[in-house]
C-alpha cells in the first residue's frame, strides 16, 4: 500500500504517482528480471495528455520501456473530442472496420 501525500491536481498525475511507480518497477527489475514486462500499460494518458506529455510518457522515459496511456477520460486534444460522435459504439468487428476503410486501399 502507498500513501500519497501530494493532492491530486488535473494535468499533473505524473508529478504525484510516478515515482512510487518507478520504484515499483526497479524493485521488478532487481529481484525479479525474468518478470519484467516488455510493455507497461499506464492508468492515465499518454502523449493524448493535454501537454503532449503524460504520466505513461514519464515513466517511460523514466524506466526505458514502452509505456501506453489507458485513460478513463479523453483529454481535449487538437482533432479528437469527447463529444457524441466519440461516444458511439462502432459496429461490426474491428477486421470488418479495418478491411472497409477506405485508406487501408492502395
Amino acid at each position: 500500500m502507498v500513501s500519497l501525500t501530494a493532492p491530486y491536481v488535473s494535468g499533473f498525475l505524473a508529478f504525484r504517482e510516478v515515482p512510487f511507480l518507478l520504484e515499483l518497477v526497479q524493485q521488478l527489475r532487481e529481484k525479479e528480471p525474468d518478470l519484467m514486462p516488455q510493455v507497461l500499460l499506464v492508468d492515465g494518458n499518454g502523449v493524448l495528455h493535454h501537454r503532449g506529455f503524460g504520466v505513461a510518457c514519464h515513466l517511460g522515459v523514466l524506466t526505458d520501456l514502452p509505456c501506453i496511456g489507458v485513460a478513463k477520460k479523453l483529454l481535449q486534444v487538437d482533432g479528437l473530442e469527447n463529444d457524441a460522435l466519440h461516444k458511439e459504439k462502432p459496429s461490426g468487428t474491428c477486421t470488418e472496420q479495418l478491411l472497409n476503410n477506405d485508406m487501408l486501399s492502395p
